[in-house]
């Protein structure tokens, strides 16, 4: 296996007049992969029915960050989120902290662009996701080019057996691109080793664009340094001059973030009270795969392939070198926090692919050397074909699993969007004629506001982004909220309240229908076909709320998005 100082090992240039040179032809490969990406993500957005009206985009929180990045020339960085009355992201009240601002500025030239062209930004966010997928694949290329490996077309072949979820999540339309992007040029500069400023200057990158960085980049170099001293005699050493430049991108990156004052506490509330160790209900993306079977079978591919590139190792040797082991560490780092929360799989494939890979290459690279001395031999029309026939195999197999196979009839199921966009579309352009500016919308889940955000930022609503933000700061209102959508009113329940700092006390809630107005200054209510409990209190407390929305020939009880005025109370008898 190469070392760090022999990065540029990769595959022998060819013989023969004529032949291009190693640069130009690296070149032209990492176009190749380039359009591979893009191919293979415009696949995943490619809807089942070729009539659908909109393509949309898959996952909840996709429609804020575009919305956020479409605001972006109109409100700059935002100070405070007015859109969510309820949703304390610090202590300190209505404080912001806009922890994807950096994501949010890079996707505004596709949204722009997307905008200008069709009047929607949506498809701006597909294109930016799409475009970094495909820049994942070529930094994930430059990284086995580094490392030496041939036969790089297998490896891209096995890109297109990744775990359907791993897919999914990389179609959202979240920093999860442009950081997977920054976590492989990590890698990338670690392995040159004399680009120590420039990882400085991208760990500190990496923070503007995905507050997760903080974390992230820590653990990165961490495992390099176990890796240096864990590795051989003839390679052991401490990288005391590169870690020095880490930890300097590391602090510069927290000091010029532009919520640095809030980054502790929203890291807290956000990775450890929402993430990894929750005390309510989350996101599903936080919990963990429930199904050891299942799991077991939805990561077959790369786990039987690292297994595989493990055993050639040990059999055939040689030892396991620096790059070798800090490769197989996050690996395993990353699969620890996919068995933790499912999220984690947007990034843990990539990387099982990749030690895999580099594990193996001392086994496969001279047999593949030796095809190619044979076939030399044998005059260039051979060479030729034994260099590309097996790319051509590649991308033939590569099609067909793309277009026929079960996983990537999973794979575009997930990165569908899972909305009826022109009812919400006509659900929001209800409220914005006949609310005021700024008035409150009580919604049925905290997961719904970035469609309804998208569509209508006129108005404002209640809670969303992550129910954390909301029960942490106001557990009393928290509970209410949830009776209430849950059509459980009126119900008495006790709650446990932090009034200081180790000191908790219990109190009695009693949540009533009316908390819509009185608690949450709610004008409008809007319920979706999934919330019939919270459908039939409302159409029962005449007194109360009036249906509105249909006002059509469209039956309420078959409409996807049904909207209740709610009276003042001048107007109500009670609640």
């Amino acid at each position: 296996m190469v070392s760090d100082g022999q990065a540029q090992v990769g595959d022998a240039a060819p013989k023969g007049a004529g032949a291009p040179p190693r640069r130009q032809r690296y070149g032209i490969e990492l176009f190749a992969v380039f359009c591979l990406g893009l191919a293979l993500m415009t696949s995943v957005y490619r809807p089942y029915d070729r009539n659908a009206a909109e393509i949309g985009v898959p996952g909840h929180d996709s429609f804020y960050h575009i919305k956020m990045a479409e605001l972006l020339p109109q409100f700059g960085l935002l100070d405070r989120f007015p859109w969510l009355r309820f949703v304390y992201f610090r202590d300190a009240g209505d404080a912001f902290v806009s922890h994807h601002y950096g994501f949010h500025v890079i996707l505004w030239p596709f949204v722009a662009a997307s905008n200008a062209l069709y009047g929607d930004a949506l498809p701006g966010g597909r294109w930016a996701m799409t475009f970094f997928f495909g820049l994942n694949l070529v930094l994930f290329d430059l990284i086995l080019i580094r490392s030496g490996v041939r036969s790089r077309w297998f490896w891209l072949l096995l890109m297109v057996c990744l775990p359907a979820h791993f897919y999914t999540r990389q179609a959202y339309v979240r920093a999860i691109g442009p950081s997977l992007s920054l976590l492989l040029l990590m890698c990338l500069l670690l392995h040159r080793r004399g680009r120590a400023v420039w990882l400085g200057l991208v760990i500190a990158l990496s923070i503007q664009i995905y507050l997760g960085s903080v974390m992230f980049a820590p653990m990165v170099i961490a495992l390099y340094a176990l890796a240096c001293v864990a590795a051989p005699v003839q390679e052991r050493e401490w990288p005391m001059g590169l870690l020095l430049w880490c930890v300097a991108g590391w602090v510069a990156g927290i000091l010029l973030h532009p919520y640095a004052g809030g980054m502790a506490e929203f890291l807290r509330l956000q990775v450890f009270g929402s993430g990894l160790s929750p005390d309510i209900e989350v996101g599903s993306e936080w919990r963990p795969y429930e199904n050891l079977w299942w799991f077991a079978q939805f990561v077959a591919t790369p786990m039987s392939v690292w297994l595989t590139a493990m055993l050639l190792r040990l059999r055939l040797g040689p030892a396991i070198d620096r790059w070798t082991m800090f490769l197989l560490l996050l690996n395993v780092a990353f699969l620890l926090l996919v068995l933790k929360a499912r999220r984690f799989m947007e990034y843990w494939p990539v990387f099982c692919l990749l030690a895999s890979a580099v594990t193996a290459a001392p086994a496969v690279n001279p047999a593949v050397s030796g095809m190619l001395e044979w076939a030399t031999a044998r005059g260039a029309v051979w060479r030729r074909l034994v260099t590309w026939l097996p790319v051509g195999a590649a991308l033939l197999v590569g099609s067909g699993i793309v277009l026929a196979s079960p996983l990537w009839h999973d794979i575009r199921g997930g990165g569908r969007c899972k909305y009826d966009l022109a009812a919400v579309r006509e659900a929001m352009a209800y409220l914005k004629e006949h609310s005021q500016p700024g008035d409150v919308i009580f919604t049925d889940d905290w997961d719904i506001f970035p469609v309804y955000f998208y569509y209508n930022s006129y108005d404002y609503y209640i809670v969303g982004l992550d129910p954390k933000f909301t029960q942490e700061r106001r557990p009393e209102l928290w509970q209410r909220y949830v009776q209430i959508t849950r059509g459980q009113t009126p119900r008495t329940d006790q709650v446990t309240i932090e009034v200081a700092p180790g000191e908790r006390i219990t109190r009695t809630v009693e949540s009533r229908l009316a908390d819509i107005r009185d608690e949450f200054g709610a004008r409008f209510a809007i319920v979706d076909g999934d919330h019939q409990p919270l459908f039939d209190d409302l159409r029962a407390a005449t007194d109360f709320a009036t249906l509105v929305y249909p006002n059509g020939p469209s039956s309420p009880d078959t409409a996807p998005y049904r909207i209740f005025r709610i009276h003042p109370r001048t107007e109500s008898a009670g609640g």
